[in-house]
C-alpha cells in the first residue's frame, strides 16, 4: 500500500465512511460569511475543512497526527481535488499543545474550529480578528462558556435539517439555553451497510469576537 493509501485511507476510515466529516456545515459557514484564515486546534485527521477554507492552520499534539500530516504532499493532492474555492490551499501543522502559546500572530484568523474539544475558545480566542468567529458545539460545555465570555457575542446557531445544515430561525441564546446549562452536546452512531455511522444530532454555535472600539 502506497503512503498517499495510508494517509487518505486513515482520514477516510474515521469521517467518511462513518458521515463525520460535516461537510455541509463547513459549506454553510464558507458561503454565509466567507472565512479565509482559519485556525483548527485539536484537528485530530479531519482535513475537510481545508476544501472549504483556502488558509489552514491544524495543530494537534497527538504523535499519530503528527505522522499523518507529514504526508503533506498526499494532503494537499486531496484538498486541491476536492476545494470548492479557486486559490491554491494552504496547509499548515502545529505539533503542539494548544493550550501552550502557538507559533501564529494574535488576531490573525477569521474563524477558529472548536469541535469536540474542550477549551479551545478559552485558549485561542486570541488568536482570531476582531469580528472573527468561534464555531463550537457544547462539548465540554464549551457553548456555554464561551457565552460567558465579554469578548464573544452569540450570533447564530447551525444544525443539520434533512440533508444540510441550515442556520437556526430563532434567537441563539433561548436556544442554547433551551439545550440546558451544564449538559453536554451528544452524538450518536449507528449500523449501517457499510458498518458504524455517525448520526448529526448537534447545534453548533457561531460566536464573533469583539470589534476592536474607536
Amino acid at each position: 500500500m502506497s503512503s498517499r493509501d495510508t494517509t487518505i485511507g486513515e482520514f477516510e476510515k474515521t469521517y467518511v465512511t462513518m458521515r463525520f466529516e460535516r461537510a455541509g456545515l463547513f459549506e454553510l459557514i464558507a458561503d454565509a460569511f466567507q472565512p479565509q484564515e482559519v485556525l483548527y486546534p485539536g484537528c485530530a485527521t479531519h482535513i475537510t475543512p481545508a476544501c472549504f477554507f483556502p488558509h489552514t492552520v491544524f495543530v494537534d499534539r497527538d504523535p499519530g497526527v503528527c505522522e499523518f500530516f507529514a504526508d503533506r504532499e498526499t494532503i494537499l493532492d486531496w484538498v486541491e481535488r476536492h476545494k470548492k474555492y479557486r486559490r491554491r490551499p494552504y496547509i499548515a501543522f502545529i505539533h503542539q499543545d494548544f493550550t501552550t502559546p502557538l507559533p501564529i500572530r494574535q488576531g490573525q484568523f477569521d474563524l477558529l474550529l472548536a469541535l469536540y474539544t474542550g477549551g479551545i475558545a478559552r485558549a485561542c480566542k486570541a488568536y482570531l480578528k476582531p469580528g472573527g468567529l468561534l464555531v463550537t458545539n457544547n462539548h465540554q460545555n464549551d457553548a456555554v462558556e464561551a457565552e460567558r465570555d465579554k469578548q464573544l457575542s452569540l450570533m447564530a446557531v447551525a444544525q443539520k435539517r434533512g440533508d444540510k445544515y441550515r442556520l437556526v430561525d430563532r434567537d441563539p441564546g433561548e436556544h442554547l439555553r433551551s439545550k440546558g446549562r451544564g449538559s453536554r452536546s451528544r452524538h450518536y452512531l449507528r449500523r449501517a451497510s457499510s458498518g458504524l455511522e455517525y448520526v448529526e444530532d448537534e447545534s453548533y454555535y457561531i460566536f464573533e469576537r469583539e470589534r476592536s472600539r474607536r
